[in-house]
């Protein structure tokens, strides 16, 4: 039987294009409970753009039927899948016997390489209209988070000064981001992309003369995928915010400016009012929201310069209600992961401080 994807829950941004679904930012995809014995979906990516480190992945989380929520989500999937064709025969589901599973397909890797795009799904059984496979569920809180590599959850099974970046032990549903939605029982839509910053993305601080600017997030986040638009040959839909209304947006971009800061006052103050402006922007679009923006996992140079945005911004909206949050530094003794970003167990730790932080935001 061939299932309509309108029929499936979705979540995170997605964008359709000639019957294809494109489900490409990290923690993005597609749920659904199935009776019966088999399901495979047809998944499409662009992996010979790429080399076997940059290829699209995705898990697939199975769990018995009313069973799939927040709290039993499970803590690693079912299978993961490396998007190694153009066309990719994914099968999600199989057993000899008939059984009531819910199914949950999660973009495990970022929208920055391989993407992915459901085409068709397929089942030897029937979907059962349930709020199971629903995580959170319409009337929960709706988180958008807007960040970099720490938000995609880079390297995290990587280890430091062994391990270099592959989207094979790149894992979003280990990042602060995922972990933060699921103790608040949330809804989570990321807008994430390695690298990034808001005047400058990552350079080296050593040998670089101007700043990194030809992908930074004031110019990507408005978007619904800009960079998969692009690759299509489309040009860039906005993205609409009635199709996931935030209730809290969270922003943590800081992190590469830094490697073009360094500690030269033109350019923190250029950083400070890059970041205002975004923060406008994105009361803007969602002006029920409230705001948050935090700093520090991977180095605090420019915690001040936050507060400082958010300061300035305070005084022109007094009544958004906006706050910041400053991580702890990692720790070695937490474990490092690849090319020295945050480990597991740190993104656990700074997921607990959001999560206390965003349940008392007052």
């Amino acid at each position: 039987m061939l299932i309509q994807k309108e029929n499936l829950n979705w979540f995170g941004r997605h964008l359709d294009y000639n019957n294809v679904r494109y489900f490409d930012y990290s923690a993005s995809g597609f749920s659904f409970v199935l009776k019966g014995k088999k399901a495979v979906a047809t998944i499409l990516s662009d992996s010979k753009t790429w080399n076997q480190q940059n290829k699209g992945v995705i898990g697939v989380y199975v769990t018995n039927g009313e069973e799939f929520s927040w709290q039993n989500f499970p803590s690693e999937p079912e299978k993961r899948i490396i998007l190694t064709e153009e066309k990719n025969e994914c099968v999600l589901f199989e057993s000899d016997e008939e059984k009531t599973v819910c199914i949950r397909v999660l973009k495990l890797s970022e929208a920055a390489f391989g993407y992915a795009g459901l085409e068709k799904l397929e089942v030897d059984g029937e979907i059962i209209p349930s709020q199971a496979y629903e995580l959170a569920g319409k009337n929960c809180l709706n988180l958008e988070v807007i960040g970099d590599s720490i938000t995609c959850g880079y390297g995290i099974e990587g280890v430091w000064e062994k391990d270099t970046f592959s989207t094979e032990i790149e894992r979003a549903d280990k990042s602060y981001a995922f972990l933060t939605a699921k103790k608040l029982n949330a809804n989570l839509h990321c807008c994430s992309w390695s690298g990034i910053g808001i005047i400058s993305n990552y350079v080296d601080p050593a040998t670089a003369k101007i700043p990194e600017t030809c992908w930074l997030m004031p110019a990507n986040w408005p978007y619904t995928d800009k960079s998969l638009s692009l690759r299509l040959g489309l040009e860039p839909e906005v993205w609409d915010e009635s199709r996931f209304s935030p209730d809290i947006v969270v922003i943590h971009l800081g992190t590469n400016d830094t490697s073009w800061v360094q500690n030269k006052e033109d350019r923190r103050l250029s950083y400070v009012s890059g970041l205002r402006q975004l923060i406008e922007a994105v009361h803007r679009r969602s002006p029920k929201a409230k705001i948050c923006c935090c700093l520090g996992v991977m180095g605090q140079d420019l915690c001040d310069s936050v507060e400082q945005a958010t300061s300035l911004f305070q005084k022109d909206f007094p009544a958004v209600k906006i706050k910041t949050v400053k991580f702890p530094v990692q720790k070695e003794e937490d474990g490092i992961a690849a090319d020295w970003h945050p480990s597991a167990k740190t993104h656990e730790k700074i997921a607990q401080i959001l999560a206390e932080e965003l349940k008392h935001f007052e």
